[in-house]
């Protein structure tokens, strides 16, 4: 699918991206559910329309992936991982 914005609708749809991730980041109960859905697609998402715009990098390291995990796996994979980290430690 191809979809064309100008650079308004752009910048537009990035400043609601931003403002609802830092609203929803806030929060104890949507915090976790924010993370997946950066990590899921949303990250890969706004690292593709800001391409080229100022805050680029903020998104560089979420890569596009064909398959996602349902957002309880992916919390058993989060858990697994800081586990491991603590463990090293």
């Amino acid at each position: 699918m191809t979809v064309s914005l100008t650079d308004i609708e752009v910048e537009r749809l990035l400043d609601a991206c931003h403002g609802y991730i830092e609203i929803m980041g806030e929060g104890e109960d949507t915090h976790d559910y924010t993370l997946y859905e950066i990590e899921t697609g949303l990250g890969s998402a706004l690292r593709k329309i800001s391409k080229g715009r100022n805050g680029e990098h903020v998104y560089a390291e979420y890569k596009t992936v064909t398959k996602y995990p349902t957002f309880e796996e992916w919390k058993k994979l989060k858990r697994e991982s800081e586990e491991t980290v603590a463990d090293s430690n």
